[in-house]
């Protein structure tokens, strides 16, 4: 059953695609099969945020020189499936949340953005850095259950992070599989 508040109140704010880190090194690095149905879903998002004019923000973390998203390096590159989208800002970052340096904000408030569909990788790290940090700012958080991934950890899969991740935000966000928000109107 669907969070029916939720859609209804998301059915009233501006709302903004936010793709975090989906870069060509990381990408590489997930589980094969599940990344490309990730990169698959972040794509129909793409083509639902251009059907309804919303704006489209890309985020890039960059590490130190010689690493595998030093800035400018192959792996820091947009993943290739999305690398040459249209976007309404772009953000580089260097630390976990895309929130931090204030920059994402400004550029939200000032585009009257109150709503966040957050997809990207990775769960455990910039994706739930950026859905808490959205949620404290106030925006409501849409996080589509099946638009994030992660690399697989030591102890658990990609898949048992991503899965864990979105029990953990179904408290706080709106938490459905692409098809079922894009089919709700929950994100126009």
């Amino acid at each position: 059953m669907m969070h029916t508040d939720k859609v209804q109140s998301a059915a009233n704010a501006q709302t903004a695609l936010l793709v975090i880190d989906l870069q060509q090194a990381l990408c590489d690095a997930a589980p094969a099969e599940p990344m490309q149905l990730v990169t698959a879903r972040i794509k129909e998002l793409l083509g639902w945020a251009d059907r309804h004019s919303l704006p489209v923000v890309f985020v890039q973390h960059w590490t130190e020189p010689g690493s595998i998203l030093d800035r400018g390096s192959a792996g820091w590159q947009l993943a290739d499936e999305v690398r040459d989208h249209p976007r309404s800002f772009h953000h580089e970052k260097n630390v976990l949340s895309s929130f931090e340096d204030g920059h994402l904000h400004a550029w939200l408030q000032a585009h009257d953005i109150r709503r966040l569909c957050v997809s990207g990788m990775q769960t455990e790290y910039c994706v739930s850095a950026a859905c808490e940090d959205a949620a404290a700012l106030g925006y409501e958080v849409i996080l589509p259950t099946d638009a994030h991934m992660t690399i697989d950890g030591p102890d658990k899969s990609a898949v048992q992070i991503v899965d864990e991740a979105n029990d953990r935000f179904r408290g706080s966000a709106l938490c459905l599989p692409v098809e079922s928000l894009l089919e709700s109107g929950a994100v126009c």
